[in-house]
């Protein structure tokens, strides 16, 4: 009610950012809005394994937006503002985790011994899918509307001084974290998280990176991506293997499935600590 309040007067034509780089935030805050709108607001049978995907990722992008604003102005409450994104984030992911689990699984040797498990993994997905659009109605638009106009107004009013303070404090960070000699596996997710919060926001405004960072940091990016995938992947099989009973020929080829992706995974692992350390880049 009280935000309502505050900024119910508020209107975007009325804003007046501060300076060029301001008007960068505000720029790139509006076109991740249409971004995001034109993805909700497309049919639900126009949907597929990249629409969830892209949504996912337009999210991560004004959550890192988010993060930004919030650091460079205090009155700002970023949580509060993420509330109407977290639950479509949540539940995409849901049907994310969920259509690449299928994807993995496909790809492994003794998939089509499997007699069980694929229509249990489509009838789960249906199910995701099905809540997703529940979720995703026209009067979350308006919902998130209202969030878009408290985000902008801040990042309006953002300081050069403290955003130039965000750039720099966010990059010792992912410094420090390249320098590493190696990352333990409960480590893996947080630097990952990290690592995209900084792609995104550097990207809104770009400064003068070697050709060699760029490409560290995107072949990081990507091995992280898919070691969580392989995360996810094992933890669902295992949840699911205790389904079947000891014998069955199905827990059988499940349990193989679930060494060969486990495999996967720390040959992957061995593969991003070999990049490291890289802290002569940045």
């Amino acid at each position: 009610m009280q935000e309502n309040q505050t900024y119910s007067n508020l209107s975007l034509q009325n804003y007046q950012p501060n300076g060029c780089d301001m008007k960068e935030l505000v720029t790139y805050c509006k076109t991740r809005k249409s971004a995001l709108n034109l993805v909700l607001e497309k049919a639900p049978e126009s949907y597929t394994v990249e629409t969830f995907h892209e949504l996912r990722v337009e999210i991560k992008k004004m959550k890192a937006l988010l993060q930004l604003a919030a650091f460079c102005n205090k009155k700002f409450k970023p949580r509060k503002t993420f509330l109407p994104f977290r639950s479509i984030f949540k539940q995409a992911g849901k049907v994310r985790e969920l259509q690449l689990q299928q994807t993995l699984i496909e790809e492994q040797p003794n998939f089509t011994l499997l007699k069980k498990y694929p229509n249990q993994l489509k009838k789960l997905q249906s199910k995701a899918i099905k809540k997703f659009f529940l979720l995703a109605k026209i009067r979350l638009i308006k919902k998130l509307k209202k969030k878009y106009r408290i985000l902008i107004y801040f990042l309006a009013k953002t300081d050069k001084t403290k955003l130039n303070h965000y750039r720099n404090k966010t990059r010792k960070q992912v410094k420090k974290l390249l320098g590493k000699p190696a990352f333990k596996k409960n480590e893996m997710h947080n630097f990952r998280k990290q690592l995209k919060v900084y792609q995104y926001n550097e990207k809104i405004l770009p400064i003068d990176q070697s050709s060699k960072l760029i490409a560290t940091l995107m072949a990081l990016s990507d091995f992280l991506g898919e070691w969580h995938d392989y995360e996810v992947a094992i933890l669902h099989l295992k949840k699911t293997i205790e389904f079947y009973n000891r014998n069955s020929t199905e827990r059988k080829h499940l349990k193989t499935i679930k060494a060969m992706v486990t495999l996967k995974r720390e040959l992957l692992f061995h593969k991003i600590n070999a990049t490291l350390p890289c802290k002569t880049f940045l």
